[in-house]
C-alpha cells in the first residue's frame, strides 16, 4: 500500500506544481503505514505530552495510520547552509510545502472516502504555546511508529533519504499491513560517536551532545519569522550533514 499512496502523491505533487507555476523543490514523497492500534501512539503520551492525542481521537473506529515525508531537493538545503539567519529559499520551502500539504492530504483523503473509507486530517499539529514548545500530534514521532527511520542527535528522523524535508499524516479506517518500523542506528553520532556536526552547526548553541535547550531553539526560529513572516523555522542543523539529503551512511553534503 505504501507505494500505491507514494506514487499518489508524487503525481498530486507534479499536478499541484504545474496548477500553481511552482519551481518543482521537491523530490518524490516516501510513505509508511502504522498499525493505529499500535501501544506505541499511546506512549507518545509520555515520551511528548500528556495530552497527546491517539489515531482513535481523530477517527473512531481508525485502523491505520498513514505518515508521508517530502523530502526538499538538495538545492535547498544546500542554500541553507550559510549565514546566521535561514535561507529566503528555506523559509519559502516551508510554507510552499505545507500549502502544498494541506490539499495533497484532502486529496488523499477524497480518494479513501471513493473506495468506501473513512478519513481524517490530524490537526493540532503545531507548537501547543510558547510555553509548552511540544505537539499534541507529532508528525515526527507518528512517522517514527510508522517506520521511517531513527532520529538522530539534532531530533531530526532519518528517513531512507535523509532528514531534510516534511513529514505529514492521515488517519483512516481501512486496513494496511503496517510497516517495520527501523531498528538500525541511521545517526553516526549515536551509532560510533563520529560526526555530530549538527550541534556545529546550530547557530546558537541551543543544540550539544548533552542537551537540547528548547527555549533557545524556538526564539531562533521566532527571529528568522520576523524576517519570514510565518517560517517559524531555522533548519541550520538538518543542513550540511551526512543525513541530509543522502540515504543512511551517505556522503557528507559539505
Amino acid at each position: 500500500m505504501r507505494e500505491v499512496i507514494a506514487e499518489a502523491l508524487w503525481r498530486l505533487v507534479r499536478e499541484y506544481v504545474r496548477e500553481n507555476g511552482l519551481e518543482p523543490i521537491w523530490e518524490p514523497p516516501l510513505a509508511r503505514c502504522a498499525d493505529a492500534r499500535d501501544p506505541l501512539f499511546a506512549r507518545l503520551k509520555e515520551i511528548v505530552v500528556p495530552n497527546h492525542y491517539l489515531p482513535e481521537d481523530y477517527l473512531p473506529g481508525a485502523r491505520t495510520v498513514v505518515s508521508w515525508f517530502i523530502p526538499f531537493k538538495k538545492a535547498i538545503a544546500d542554500g541553507n547552509k550559510e549565514g546566521f539567519h535561514c535561507s529566503a529559499a528555506w523559509a519559502g520551502a516551508y510554507l510552499a510545502t505545507n500549502a502544498m500539504a494541506v490539499e495533497l492530504n484532502e486529496r488523499l483523503v477524497e480518494n479513501i472516502r471513493a473506495r468506501g473509507g473513512r478519513a481524517a486530517i490530524p490537526h493540532d499539529t503545531g507548537m501547543i504555546s510558547r510555553e509548552i514548545i511540544y505537539s499534541r500530534w507529532s508528525q515526527k514521532h507518528v512517522a517514527w511508529i510508522a517506520g521511517h527511520g531513527s532520529f538522530g542527535l539534532n531530533n531530526m528522523l532519518i528517513s531512507d533519504v535523509g532528514c531534510v524535508g516534511r513529514y505529514y499524516s492521515i488517519v483512516t479506517d481501512l486496513e494496511a499491513k503496517p510497516d517495520s518500523r527501523v531498528l538500525e542506528e541511521r545517526c553516526l553520532y549515536k551509532k560510533s560517536g563520529a560526526c555530530g556536526r549538527c550541534t556545529r552547526r546550530c547557530p546558537t548553541g541551543a543544540l550539544s551532545v548533552q542537551t537540547f535547550d528548547r527555549r533557545l531553539c524556538l526564539e531562533m526560529c521566532e527571529k528568522n519569522e520576523a524576517l519570514y513572516p510565518g517560517a517559524d523555522i531555522c533548519g541550520k542543523c538538518v543542513v550540511g550533514l551526512p543525513c541530509s539529503v543522502a540515504r543512511y551512511g551517505g556522503p557528507a553534503q559539505d
